[in-house]
């Protein structure tokens, strides 16, 4: 059953996500509000580890809030990074064995409906985060990714407006992939 703190935070995620796409600010704090909401809508849905990944986030995103914030005081618009090679395959092998870790952790001591694929999308996502925090360029393809994995993971879970929000979440991820690489583009050619 479809709830209404569920639809708020969908709405939210969608303004916060929309934002950051667009290189704004606000987009962040919009985010730590849909943040909050969703820890509540995971905790109802025994998705564990997602549940507990809205207070990573929440860390996360005042940090990111933070930063942007900063960074906005010195420059005119926030600039995209391309990461370095090494730095993108550093962390997914980092990702990779904390998931294997969170994912038998679940598995072992909680009810979690879905542990591995529940651990390893939200290890991705925290990486999402940290990349998107630090403006690289492919935070934007680790979304695309993350977020069409959790549209089946919350049809799983009849949470079907977060599945529709997931979905929606693809698309504004390939705005951002989109936007953030004209940007990167028109950085480098100056």
């Amino acid at each position: 059953m479809m709830s209404p703190l569920e639809a708020l935070a969908v709405i939210i995620t969608m303004a916060g996500i929309w934002l950051t796409a667009r290189r704004r600010v606000i987009g962040w704090p919009c985010s730590l509000l849909a943040s909050l909401l969703y820890l509540v809508v995971f905790a109802k849905a025994r998705l564990y580890a997602d549940s507990a990944l809205q207070i990573v986030f929440c860390l996360f995103l005042a940090k990111g809030w933070y930063d942007w914030h900063r960074f906005r005081q010195v420059a005119p618009e926030i600039t995209v990074q391309a990461a370095p090679p090494l730095v993108l395959l550093r962390d997914l092998l980092i990702g990779g064995v904390c998931s294997v870790a969170l994912g038998t952790a679940l598995r072992l001591w909680t009810g979690d409906a879905a542990p591995i694929t529940d651990a390893t999308l939200s290890v991705l996502s925290i990486i999402g985060q940290i990349w998107t925090a630090r403006r690289f360029l492919a935070c934007w393809l680790l979304w695309i990714l993350v977020d069409s994995a959790y549209v089946g993971l919350f049809i799983l879970r009849d949470l079907w407006l977060s599945a529709g929000l997931y979905a929606g979440l693809v698309a504004i991820a390939w705005f951002g992939w989109m936007s953030w690489k004209e940007s990167l583009k028109n950085t480098t050619t100056r």
